[in-house]
């Protein structure tokens, strides 16, 4: 299960005193103490889905004005966050009103890479989740049929969460630099989950499975 952090809030933070520093941080969840169940030792007799998911991503991002757009700026690795001399020293001088992170627990679906970390940006805005989308090889290509032109251009990774927050922000339109009511980013989240949710419901119905369940938690920046 991934783990993330999330504040946007009206005084800047600095990134250590939230991500770091803190006896239950989030840079400090990969330890064996919070998930117990994906610090394993190799079974070959084990279910794959359990083998596939010990590794741990981190992506790290703040806002900061240029050209009077706030835009992210996001940092991103493959190394376990107290590990990563580079993120400790950027949290340590770092502040802002709106951080997003997030530790990832990789799957055999998608390669740990940077380019499948979150937060994933789009324009001024942030997108994470935690969960996964079931059956989702299953459902790309009907879900990259709804798809702008400019948004497919902006997926860059295989995971799930990148194209689903592809659709959400295919629903939101094409200028993602402009600051939009919290109303308008609730009812794009909204259709974006009756989407997801028919596609899954589309796919179980043609195949005669049994309907999984979906780990559908999303977070998305407001035009911070």
């Amino acid at each position: 299960m991934c783990r993330w952090f999330a504040n946007i809030g009206e005084e800047p933070i600095l990134l250590e005193d939230v991500l770091i520093k803190p006896k239950h941080s989030v840079a400090k969840q990969i330890d064996v103490h919070f998930l117990p169940n994906l610090h394993v030792t190799y079974d070959p007799h084990l279910h794959q889905r359990t083998l596939s998911s010990g590794g741990y991503y981190t992506g790290v991002a703040t806002e900061f004005n240029d050209d009077k757009v706030n835009r992210p700026c996001v940092y991103k690795n493959v190394r376990p966050p107290l590990n990563d001399f580079n993120l400790i020293s950027l949290c340590a001088h770092t502040s802002s009103k709106c951080v997003f992170a997030h530790i990832r627990a990789a799957t055999s679906l998608s390669s740990a890479v940077e380019t499948n970390n979150h937060p994933f940006v789009f324009g001024r805005h942030l997108f994470m989740h935690n969960g996964m989308i079931p059956n989702f090889l299953k459902i790309k290509v009907a879900l990259l049929q709804k798809l702008s032109e400019k948004v497919s251009t902006n997926i860059f990774g295989t995971t799930d969460t990148e194209h689903v927050a592809a659709l959400f922000f295919t629903h939101l339109g094409n200028d993602w630099d402009a600051e939009l009511p919290i109303e308008t980013l609730n009812k794009t989240m909204i259709k974006t989950l009756q989407d997801v949710i028919s596609l899954i419901q589309e796919t179980t119905k043609d195949n005669n499975e049994t309907l999984l369940h979906s780990s559908l938690n999303f977070v998305v920046t407001d035009s911070c």
